[in-house]
């Protein structure tokens, strides 16, 4: 399952959400009726999950971003030496 996969990369890896939501939209395909499994097989080699999150975190950054613009403040900055 989804732990043995997580560890081949490395023992202690461990699932982020990223990963579990990741992992609820394959469910999900695999499971909706919807879908071939050769379907699914597509979509996922086409990187579809990537782009959902690279959505997921534009949408984060730009409305971090906005309400910062609201806050008047800049946008955090961590330092460097740190």
């Amino acid at each position: 399952g989804v732990e043995q996969i997580t560890t081949t990369k490395r023992a202690n890896l461990i699932l982020n959400v990223d990963g579990c939501i990741a992992v609820c939209f394959v469910d999900m395909l695999r499971s909706c009726g919807a879908f071939s499994p050769d379907d699914v097989d597509d979509l996922l080699s086409f990187g579809c999950l990537n782009g959902l999150f690279v959505l997921g975190r534009s949408t984060g950054f730009i409305a971090h971003y906005i309400d910062q613009l609201r806050l008047k403040q800049p946008l955090y900055r961590h330092p460097w030496d740190d």
